[in-house]
């Protein structure tokens, strides 16, 4: 028996993050907690004696925004080590990353320079391909640096910004908490009472599904390396979820480096950047799952392909969107990445199509890259339909505050309608054109569901064909996916892909013989 449920989600107005707060925020003796933290690590005059850092070290990273079940525990998705070469007194740094993928993602190996506004990407290999370091993770990695602990009390003496907040209880202590502001983002200290020394510092920013958002480096294990205390255990955290764990295996200070260690070729520096520097956690999550972030920042083309009478695959960028039109509204499935993106998007469908809304939504699973960009259709008043078991998870996207960088759903708040469904597939039709969507539970997402146009014979799926170029490359995902419409037993003649284009479903088959590309 079919089923179906449909929630409003009232968003109210508030501050996740104690906003508040800031406004009763104390500043008096902020310098002085400061200074006698740089006391417990051995002095102000020993910190700036350090002019760089050689550091090695290996650990762990994790996903929480991409496992199999909704708001599921995270999981690790690596192994790594590495060797960071940092320059102490201006923007400099060398990394050296070799990291171990546990799923069938490629491993990620790359070497990071960055001197001052320009970086270089190499990847792979000490032979692989060398391009210029995106802005945006450019960006990243140096505000990174900032919080390294052997630079970050120096860094925050020198904010004219710097206030003392209320203290704050962390891992059962009262902590003394500092706040300043850089380049738009707020840094948080946390000072241990009784050590003095820092236990964290948070940078809180946005978050595309989660909205305001402390991400968060912990530091543990600290150890004294010449006259220097510096923590040997550093932990990343978003909202209290790790993202990854280093155990740090060795720290030289003010080696002699040799004076090329920070260089970038002329062709590199010629290379002119297209893209906004904008630093962001979600960036490195993409680099550690070994997939694209490279639109962040930049304005991709809206490009519209009609693959079938009324039907759209919404092009340009990594992740698609389809549009399919019906006699008074229309239907758009997936609302990836961000809202930037879901922005330009729906701009350009409200153009195209003035006098038809868009009245659904249909994501085709919960993972970050995927949903990303949903609050924009949000925004427009869709309605989101989503199996039982992801009626939850859109929920709390739809109430997450976003004030720290207010998208177009905290600029026009509305309640959002969303409609799960279960025990067989949910039907939109105009008395003209029907749509059967269907739960397909995979390995990869049990919230997975496909989207099939009965009159024209096409499946829409993510992630598990991806087709380009009307080839399908042979993969467990793609068994997978075959194996499911051939249970759901759908006549399928083309599938269209949320990434790529399209493909005849005889391409998946002959995948799964062994005969994709």
């Amino acid at each position: 028996m079919r089923k179906r449920v449909v929630i409003i989600v009232s968003i109210l107005l508030g501050f996740s993050l104690g906003k508040s707060s800031l406004l009763q925020a104390q500043s008096g003796d902020a310098k002085a907690l400061l200074e006698q933290s740089a006391k417990a690590m051995g002095g102000l005059q020993a910190l700036r004696s350090l002019k760089n850092q050689v550091v090695e070290g290996e650990g762990k990273q994790f996903d929480s925004s991409s496992t199999p079940r909704p708001g599921g525990a995270t999981r690790q998705i690596s192994t790594f080590r590495y060797t960071l070469t940092r320059d102490l007194t201006q923007p400099r740094m060398k990394l050296e990353w070799d990291g171990k993928s546990l799923g069938a993602r490629d491993d990620v190996r790359f070497v990071e320079i960055i001197d001052g506004s320009v970086g270089l990407l190499q990847e792979g290999s000490s032979s692989g391909k060398q391009s210029r370091l995106h802005p945006a993770r450019l960006a990243t990695r140096l505000r990174e640096e900032k919080r390294a602990a052997a630079k970050i009390i120096l860094v925050a003496l020198g904010e004219k910004s710097l206030k003392r907040l209320p203290d704050a209880e962390l891992d059962g202590k009262r902590c003394q908490v500092l706040a300043f502001q850089d380049s738009g983002d707020e840094f948080r200290i946390y000072l241990d009472p009784t050590t003095h020394l820092p236990t964290q510092v948070e940078i809180l920013e946005d978050d595309p599904l989660e909205g305001d958002s402390r991400y968060t480096l912990r530091y543990s294990d600290w150890r004294k390396v010449d006259s220097v205390m510096i923590p040997f255990g550093l932990r990343l955290e978003l909202n209290g979820k790790p993202l990854q764990e280093d155990q740090i295996k060795s720290v030289r200070n003010n080696v002699s480096l040799a004076p090329d260690t920070f260089s970038v070729p002329e062709s590199i520096r010629n290379q002119k950047p297209d893209a906004k520097a904008i630093a962001s956690q979600w960036l490195l999550r993409r680099v550690a799952g070994n997939v694209s972030y490279q639109d962040l920042g930049r304005n991709p083309p809206v490009e519209f392909v009609q693959i079938a009478d009324g039907v759209y695959q919404i092009q340009g960028s990594s992740h698609n969107t389809i549009i399919i039109e019906m006699r008074d509204y229309l239907v758009a499935v997936e609302g990836p990445l961000y809202e930037e993106r879901s922005y330009q998007v729906v701009k350009a469908v409200k153009e195209r199509f003035p006098n038809k809304p868009i009245r659904y939504v249909i994501p085709t699973h919960h993972h970050l890259d995927h949903a990303g960009g949903i609050r924009g259709f949000m925004a427009e008043g869709a309605i989101v339909v989503v199996p039982f078991i992801a009626q939850s998870f859109y929920a709390r996207v739809a109430k997450a505050p976003h004030t720290l960088r207010p998208d177009s759903l905290e600029k026009n708040r509305r309640a959002v309608v969303i409609e799960s469904y279960g025990g067989g597939y949910r039907a939109l039709t105009d008395g003209s054109r029907q749509i059967q969507i269907y739960p397909m539970p995979t390995s990869h997402a049990v919230d997975f569901q496909v989207i099939y146009l009965p009159r024209e014979k096409i499946v829409i799926e993510a992630d598990h064909v991806s087709p380009r170029k009307g080839q399908v490359r042979s993969a467990p995902a793609v068994k997978e996916f075959v194996e499911g419409i051939d249970k759901l037993q759908l006549d399928v003649t083309t599938v269209a892909g949320i990434h790529g284009d399209t493909a005849p479903m005889q391409a998946a088959r002959a995948a799964v013989q062994g005969g994709g590309r």
